[in-house]
């Protein structure tokens, strides 16, 4: 605990931010974090399982949530971190710009109030115009002005048409060669978190989500351009993910996939500088401490050899995808209470860890004694995802891209098994976010029957028609990031 009063804790969950790039980019966080956890590894490989696990500390075949029952209902909300720091008197908050860390796929049910952010609704008070527009049945100067007409009805008329200039801007600049007005939502998420945690009298604990890094990527005001030195013109939906996957290496889509990797980083090194800013608000709006856990759901493929030259995260637990920050930082550093030497901050914690123990840190850092990062190491840490996420690549085999896929991570080793029966070991004790591939070794026997239980099989599979449960406004929104 810091001093003598409970302080605010903040899951920070950057969305498909991946450990290499976070290091280089993210520079400003990681020199005033207090603890560095440099061998994070998530629990899943896309958003569902991993935020499941992130909840729980559990993998995909325990919490019965991944890609054929995306809905977090089987999740017992007594089975999270929130619930127990509720009952020490915490509010809690979630503020969140992924659709299925949402109130579409029953994530607020875990949480006191929950805020969607979306480009369509980046002021959340405001209306969401993509409900209005799929739910239209105009078009032309009509449209326009049923728009009008419901956003001047709605309780935050001017915050409604806000919302649909925001829209339309970015609609404009996604066709002509100019570059995009807005960013994907993340200043709107710290403007909203800020309010959130600093405005109620007594301590809260939010969840977060920034999808910023998640595709689409396209130049957007706000990034760095000598970092990243793409065009205008360019949008990452100009070719699809998974033609490269089933591409023999990066080929044709060399260019293209590089441009992607510079605006990737560029988004990382802008997020940087927005997580930042929040940090400070907080410090300078309240005069309770705030303490942020920085990390990932998930990282990304970014079409490397030790990526397997996939993009995306669909079918995959490469070390792109898995190997996640985790930096604890606070708005007032000297009030972290440490249990260790700290006399050099930040403290690495370089060992095995994973957020199978978020929810320990999360408990720790809200308790009255001081944090000891150490305890959080482990022998051992495990990731699972059960179908691809993403659906299957056009003539591509159904079987082997929606397989079920684990991995076990013991010292420097990484062992792969899929449904399939396909077995690796990977060497992981390189640099971050790789793996090297060490055919010579085999799968230590009964690693994975003492790790996991059954696979997910057909029969115990439901939810396949996911898509068509949401709504048209969501189902849009999962199209536009590549879920459909």
């Amino acid at each position: 605990m810091t001093g003598n009063r409970q302080p605010n804790i903040v899951v920070l969950c950057l969305d498909t931010v991946r450990k290499d790039v976070y290091d280089r980019f993210a520079t400003r966080l990681r020199e005033r974090a207090a603890v560095r956890f440099e061998g994070m590894r998530a629990l899943g490989g896309w958003s569902v399982p991993s935020h499941a696990g992130l909840l729980t500390g559990s993998v995909a075949s325990e919490t019965g949530v991944h890609a054929h029952q995306r809905r977090f209902d089987r999740i017992d909300a007594e089975d999270t971190w929130i619930a127990p720091l509720e009952r020490q008197g915490y509010e809690s908050v979630c503020v969140t710009s992924n659709i299925y860390a949402s109130p579409v796929f029953g994530f607020d049910r875990f949480f006191d109030r929950t805020v969607p952010i979306s480009p369509s609704r980046r002021l959340p008070a405001g209306m969401d115009v993509q409900e209005h527009i799929s739910d239209r049945s105009t078009d032309g100067v009509e449209a326009y002005a049923d728009f009008v007409r419901e956003a001047l009805a709605h309780d935050h008329p001017l915050r409604s048409l806000a919302n649909g200039v925001l829209l339309k801007l970015d609609d404009v600049s996604r066709k002509l060669p100019i570059e995009k007005p807005t960013d994907f939502g993340g200043r709107a998420i710290a403007r909203t978190l800020e309010r959130e945690v600093a405005e109620p009298d007594g301590p809260v604990v939010a969840f977060a989500n920034v999808m910023d890094a998640h595709g689409p990527h396209t130049a957007f005001r706000g990034l760095e351009e000598s970092i990243h030195g793409v065009s205008a013109d360019f949008h990452s939906s100009s070719f699809r993910d998974s033609d490269v996957n089933v591409a023999d290496g990066l080929g044709e889509y060399a260019s293209d996939v590089e441009r992607v990797r510079r605006l990737y980083a560029a988004t990382v090194d802008y997020l940087d500088r927005v997580v930042t800013d929040l940090l400070d608000a907080l410090a300078r709006e309240d005069d309770r401490e705030s303490i942020l856990i920085v990390t990932a759901d998930h990282g990304e493929n970014l079409g490397y050899e030790s990526d397997g030259y996939l993009m995306n995260h669909m079918s995959s637990l490469s070390e792109g995808l898995l190997h996640v920050p985790f930096d604890v930082v606070a708005t007032d550093d000297s009030a972290l209470e440490l249990a260790v030497d700290d006399t050099f901050r930040p403290v690495d914690v370089d060992g095995l860890a994973s957020h199978a123990d978020l929810s320990d840190a999360v408990r720790s850092l809200a308790g009255e004694e001081p944090f000891d990062p150490f305890a959080l190491e482990r022998k051992r840490a495990r990731a699972e995802i059960v179908g691809s996420g993403s659906g299957i690549p056009e003539g591509g085999d159904e079987s082997y891209w929606d397989r079920g896929q684990r991995v076990v991570y013991e010292g420097d080793r990484k062992y792969y098994r899929d449904q399939l029966g396909d077995e690796a070991v990977y060497d992981v004790s390189g640099p971050p976010s790789k793996q090297v591939e060490l055919p010579d070794e085999t799968v230590p026997d009964g690693l994975f029957e003492s790790a996991f239980g059954d696979w997910v099989t057909d029969e115990t599979r439901d939810g396949r028609d996911h898509a068509e449960a949401v709504d048209a406004a969501s189902r849009a929104r999962l199209e536009d990031l590549g879920y459909l």
